[in-house]
């Protein structure tokens, strides 16, 4: 079965920690190109994400997103022991000196600078990886669920077009002994009309079986079985391809070109007008196919 390379995965994942959103979005491309948008805090792990991407995707313009969502608890309030006492000695001593009236309270003391101050609670990384993976491959199951939901209707609108093109090789086989037969009659006959001029002599006195392979414009411009067999073979290998469960775009890509090259090839050498309308249903169809398989992983 076929895989598209086009694919959207996501997956949420709550602990401790805060809750993750996680999006993991393919596009076609020739290599792997991995894009990845983390939290700062959480760049220690893009490593070891892109190996997994990629062992998991293989191909294809990857973009991977992180959303991390703090919890409530995630920052405790602290106190500065030590600068509050500071703080206290200090005034209380420029209330001596001042002779000041009042007393420093703790709000007084709260609102100076660095006695209460926030803290991040300390985040075990192992952990958070651990949830984090659970969901990536999720996500990554979700990106190659829908890999092979539009790799099957690819599947399927390549193997009509493969189907038309069998049509039309049966169509131009069928063709070449007539084409053949007119080759040679037209053949033949300018060879009479050239020995009746040149006074060479009469072509009833040639072995015709000899002569005819010899020449070139015989043997080389008219006789399209080697192309007929080629392109049968090419078909052969394209749809053991497309029914293969292996990673086959590029591939099925380069039978393809093979496919565009003999079947001009073959339209060239037949110069006829039934074989020629063939040819252009084929080379139409197998434009179709390279459109779809630039999308097949």
């Amino acid at each position: 079965m076929l895989r598209s390379m086009t694919g959207f995965g996501s997956a949420e994942v709550s602990s401790e920690f805060g809750y993750f959103l996680i999006e993991i979005q393919s596009i076609n491309s020739r290599f792997c190109d991995i894009v990845v948008k983390l939290p700062g805090a959480f760049s220690m792990f893009e490593i070891r994400l892109r190996k997994l991407i990629e062992k998991t995707l293989v191909r294809g313009r990857i973009s991977f997103f992180l959303k991390w969502t703090k919890p409530d608890d995630f920052q405790l309030p602290r106190i500065n022991k030590v600068l509050a006492t500071a703080y206290s000695d200090r005034l209380k001593l420029l209330k001596k000196e001042l002779k000041l009236t009042g007393e420093i309270d703790i709000q007084t003391l709260a609102r100076l600078d660095g006695v209460m101050y926030t803290e991040d609670i300390r985040i075990q990384w192992k952990k958070v990886w651990a949830d984090l993976e659970k969901g990536i491959n999720r996500a990554l199951n979700g990106v190659n669920l829908m890999r092979m939901t539009e790799g099957a209707l690819l599947q399927k609108s390549i193997i009509k077009y493969i189907n038309s093109i069998n049509k039309s090789m049966k169509k131009i086989e069928n063709r070449q002994p007539i084409v053949l037969r007119k080759s040679r009659e037209k053949l033949i006959k300018s060879i009479k009309e050239t020995l009746k001029k040149s006074n060479i002599g009469n072509l009833e006195t040639i072995d015709k079986e000899k002569l005819l392979p010899r020449l070139p414009i015989y043997a080389n411009c008219t006789d399209i079985a080697e192309e007929i067999t080629r392109i049968r073979s090419h078909i052969h290998q394209f749809s053991s391809l497309v029914n293969s469960s292996k990673i086959t775009g590029r591939n099925l890509d380069f039978i393809v070109q093979e496919l565009n090259r003999e079947i001009n090839t073959l339209g060239s050498k037949a110069n006829d007008v039934i074989i020629g309308r063939e040819v252009i249903t084929v080379k139409n169809k197998l434009e179709k196919i390279k459109e779809q398989i630039q999308n097949v992983l």
